[in-house]
């Protein structure tokens, strides 16, 4: 059902994207609550933010009546996505609870369809709107922190940015993380002048992780041990409710 929906939003998009002509610019800052969401280990939602630019699409030349409240939006924006967690797991036959958290930053592409419509006050320039669409982002760094509660036990944390800095072995220990991730973004929008205010929902469809708790491994490997068959977490999934604020700085019309 997820593939089906988002292939939908892309065929709608890509049917609206022949049609369409650059309108307006801008930047974008956003910040809410971000968290991983498996239902399990997560305790509480991390400071999520996203800042980028944004390139709006309108129908102007289109002969529809209704063309003048559509538009298309796409840009490139840097998000950050987390969660802090908290895990009982086994070792050498006993309970050990593990808190810690984990912060990824991405790359990531919306695509976003959205209506807005002027309201029908005196004062004229108040405009609402709704808008979704599929994003696409691949994950840049990371870092997972590992705060163990149990006595006798030492912390541990690791970035995972070495896929560019780091050695063969320091990769392996982080391979099963899934940097891509396909998502679907909805929100409300206001607009007024040159701001546009949002509060949106960005939910990813693809597992953080395929099943390996990463701090586990590190450990194992820290200490020489090399039974890794109960290294397991759940597939949590991103999930954040943002805040932003937008300003265009321009546009394309002469």
């Amino acid at each position: 059902m997820k593939k089906i929906f988002l292939l939908g939003l892309m065929c709608l998009m890509g049917f609206m994207g022949a049609q369409a002509q650059f309108s307006d610019y801008g930047v974008k800052l956003g910040v809410g609550m971000a968290t991983i969401e498996d239902d399990l280990s997560t305790k509480s939602p991390v400071l999520g933010l996203n800042a980028g630019g944004y390139i709006n699409f309108t129908f102007a030349q289109s002969e529809s009546v209704l063309a003048e409240i559509f538009y298309l939006q796409t840009g490139l924006n840097i998000i950050h996505r987390g969660s802090n967690f908290e895990e009982i797991h086994e070792h050498e036959n006993d309970l050990m609870v593990r808190t810690g958290f984990y912060h990824a930053l991405y790359a990531q592409i919306p695509i976003l369809a959205g209506v807005h419509l002027e309201l029908p006050i005196r004062k004229a320039g108040h405009v609402v709107g709704f808008y979704l669409g599929p994003a696409v982002s691949v994950g840049l760094f990371g870092r997972y922190a590992d705060r163990k509660v149990t006595p006798g036990n030492p912390a541990a944390s690791a970035n995972y940015d070495v896929n560019v800095t780091g050695t063969s072995t320091d990769r392996d220990v982080f391979s099963h993380i899934n940097r891509l991730d396909i998502g679907a973004i909805v929100g409300l929008s206001y607009e007024y002048r040159n701001f546009t205010f949002s509060l949106f929902i960005d939910h990813g469809f693809m597992a953080t992780s395929e099943g390996e708790d990463v701090l586990q491994l590190i450990e194992n490997s820290q200490s020489g041990n090399t039974d890794n068959s109960k290294v397991r977490i759940p597939n949590g999934h991103n999930n954040a409710v943002m805040f932003s604020v937008a300003y265009r700085l321009g546009s394309f019309s002469k």
